[in-house]
């Protein structure tokens, strides 16, 4: 019989590829999703729409799951002026937290970010022991930072295993809807960026995210932290290997306004 396992946010960027990567590896997928089921059409695995938010959407589908990998997220560069972001990466997690153990489950692997901890001070290693973000930060980060202690602080019941990864910004394929990341390559294929932002960021692939997230149903140690990055680029770099791939022509940032971009990953 196979392993049957959960995912919500299952046709976001991470979560469709995780789907993808289980099928492949044997696995029985439930998939949660919200409204865009795009990234899900035409693949082997049970489909549920509903909201984290709604414990009811939750119990049909972790019914008889092994594992639940929580995805679901709302990222957010420009605040939150209603308050679901908040709400959704705080509250959502701890509800499929608490229904996960009324059925049972066995394993809780929960999606953060490296953005819900401090990127200061930049001398010293960025490891897993970082500080978190506070209210003082910005409204995603400190989501973030919310949901992620939220579900540790739930684990010290040992009710049900839990493992926390952090993946720094997600880049690659199967980007549907797409990401923000995917919005701001459009936008330089295109040609709406006027100009190169100064820095830089760590990127990593989105397959690589999907196969760590795997990895962690049968190696993740109980209440542990994992980080998931990539390589850093500088924008520049970036922008050199779009264009190499697209033919674009690279915007020119020494007769341009230099601007400060940040990018929010899942």
């Amino acid at each position: 019989m196979k392993t049957s396992i959960a995912v919500t946010g299952a046709s976001g960027h991470i979560g469709n590829v995780i789907c993808r990567m289980l099928i492949v590896r044997g696995f029985h997928v439930k998939a949660l999703y919200h409204s865009d089921k795009r990234s899900l059409e035409g693949l082997p695995l049970e489909l549920f729409q509903g909201d984290i938010l709604v414990k009811e959407d939750l119990i049909e589908l972790v019914e008889g799951c092994d594992v639940v990998i929580n995805c679901a997220a709302i990222i957010s560069i420009h605040g939150d002026p209603t308050g679901i972001i908040f709400k959704t990466n705080t509250e959502g997690p701890s509800n499929v937290f608490e229904i996960a153990k009324t059925r049972g489950v066995k394993k809780f692997i929960h999606l953060s970010s490296v953005h819900a901890v401090e990127e200061n001070p930049q001398t010293l290693p960025f490891d897993e022991t970082r500080s978190y973000k506070t209210a003082s930060a910005d409204i995603y980060d400190y989501s973030k930072a919310s949901g992620e202690q939220q579900v540790l602080n739930k684990q010290k019941s040992n009710a049900i295993e839990v493992v926390v990864l952090r993946p720094s910004s997600v880049i690659g394929r199967y980007d549907f809807k797409p990401s923000e990341m995917g919005k701001a390559l459009l936008d330089f294929y295109h040609q709406k960026i006027p100009a190169l932002p100064e820095g830089g960021f760590d990127f990593v692939d989105v397959r690589d995210v999907a196969q760590s997230v795997i990895e962690a149903i049968d190696k993740g140690r109980n209440g542990e932290i994992y980080l998931l990055s990539g390589k850093y680029y500088t924008l520049k770099e970036l922008a050199h290997i779009v264009s190499k791939v697209t033919g674009k022509k690279i915007p020119d940032s020494n007769s341009l306004q230099v601007v400060t971009v940040s990018f929010a990953t899942n």
